[in-house]
């Protein structure tokens, strides 16, 4: 009956063990993510009002990525529609009348934002027009 007991408790540390060493070696294997420059976004409301937000940009990051992050910031939701185009902003939703458009240092873009990759101190521009 003790042979029972140390040969379950061996087993219990080795099954231990193996997790722990599945867990370190899942989050060594990730990347830090870091900060490679700066960028600015602004949303125009078209009614006078404006939020802007300036913060540090990662390699590779998107427009949208920029987007995402002054939503959790900013505390605002948005709404992407499945041709990748920016649909709303809280309560103001592309319609008949206005749309949301993207300007990139002050140049209008027409092509789909996800694939477009900020530079550093990028001058980005949501306008509600």
């Amino acid at each position: 009956m003790t042979q029972n007991k140390e040969i379950i408790l061996i087993i219990t540390a080795l099954l231990f063990l193996t997790l722990i060493g599945g867990i370190v070696f899942l989050y060594s294997g990730q990347e830090k993510q870091n900060i490679v420059s700066k960028a600015e976004l602004t949303i125009d409301f078209g009614d006078g009002n404006k939020r802007a937000f300036e913060g540090g940009i990662v390699a590779n990051e998107t427009l949208v990525d920029a987007l995402n992050q002054a939503s959790r910031v900013g505390n605002f939701s948005y709404k992407i529609d499945d041709k990748n185009n920016l649909s709303a902003i809280n309560n103001f939703t592309s319609g008949k009348d206005k749309t949301w458009r993207w300007y990139l240092n002050d140049k209008k873009i027409d092509s789909l934002t996800d694939g477009i990759v900020l530079k550093s101190n990028d001058k980005i521009l949501v306008k509600y027009e």
